[in-house]
């Protein structure tokens, strides 16, 4: 019987917690959604505002290139802009996507901070 992509993906995004409580980052909010855009974790640490993408495969094969689409990237940055707005933040702001790789009983992460860089188009 496999596991359900859903199912996996919500495990990710637990350890995910997990690895950036440890690290020492307040989490803030989880499955944040803003119309049809979702943030999967909002954080911060110090005077940063992160908004964290997490994703989780079985396979280990990483390309940075296209861990993050345009279009996902876009929806991203609307919502964060609507809840910074919203909570009127005066913070520095980062995008970051925690990558979790699931073997057999174990997790691997890899935290690429600043995965992306909003652009005024």
């Amino acid at each position: 019987m496999s596991v359900s992509r859903q199912k996996i993906g919500e495990v990710g995004e637990q350890k995910a917690r997990s690895f950036l409580k440890k690290n020492k980052y307040q989490i803030l909010e989880t499955n944040w959604r803003y119309h049809k855009c979702e943030i999967d974790i909002i954080a911060s640490k110090g005077n940063e505002l992160v908004f964290i993408e997490v994703k989780t495969r079985t396979n280990t094969i990483i390309s940075e290139d296209n861990l993050i689409s345009i279009p996902q990237q876009k929806r991203i940055i609307y919502a964060a802009d609507y809840y910074i707005n919203k909570n009127k933040i005066d913070l520095n702001v980062r995008f970051d996507l925690i990558f979790v790789e699931r073997a057999l009983k174990s997790f691997k992460f890899t935290h690429f901070k600043e995965i992306f860089t909003p652009t005024i188009d």
